[in-house]
């Protein structure tokens, strides 16, 4: 993340912000040249980024695949690649088990990192049209259609477990009142 700009008293800069917004125009010329590729073309290419380290990564690229234009289409080849790196890296030569097996866990990690910062994109665009996307998690769908469909089951439920963690409370604070007073009395 990027230092804030500071200013001094008196009105003169002390730091800056290292960060800088990649040319708008090669930006927009980066869309359109990913628009422009098929989907195992433009598959190759995300790959290719998602392998890099962060250091290393050209941000008109990452600002372009981030794009509300392209992030469908690389939220849907994420999923490919998690699945199938292999189909889209290439192994270098000669290289061991271990290694294949740290390369591809390192790339499974980042590419799910990516597919996060991906549906946070198309959220924004999806919340600018005035609707909320579903949770990712298909454990939160199950639960809110449980909810929705057996709505007094689920408040019971939830009512167990509030009184359960009043209960827990009520005896965390009665321990620590007795560890405090058996204290005070030594």
């Amino acid at each position: 993340m990027a230092a804030p700009q500071q200013d001094a008293p008196e009105g003169k800069p002390t730091r800056r912000s290292r960060w800088t917004d990649p040319d708008p125009g090669a930006v927009a010329a980066k869309i359109d040249a990913f628009s422009a590729l098929t989907n195992r073309q433009l598959g190759t290419e995300l790959a290719s980024f998602v392998a890099a380290d962060e250091a290393d990564r050209d941000k008109v690229t990452a600002y372009a695949l981030r794009s509300p234009q392209l992030t469908q289409k690389a939220r849907r080849l994420l999923v490919d690649l998690v699945k199938q790196p292999d189909k889209y890296l290439p192994a270098p030569a000669g290289e061991s088990a271990n290694a294949r097996s740290r390369r591809l866990a390192q790339f499974r990690a980042r590419a799910e990192h990516e597919a996060q910062l991906l549906f946070a994109v198309w959220a924004g665009v999806v919340a600018r049209r005035g609707h909320l996307l579903p949770e990712p998690s298909p454990r939160s769908r199950a639960r809110r259609r449980l909810a929705d469909e057996f709505p007094e089951r689920f408040l019971e439920l939830v009512r167990d477990e509030e009184a359960a963690d009043a209960c827990r409370a009520a005896q965390r604070r009665s321990e620590r009142d007795a560890a405090q007073s058996a204290s005070a009395g030594l």
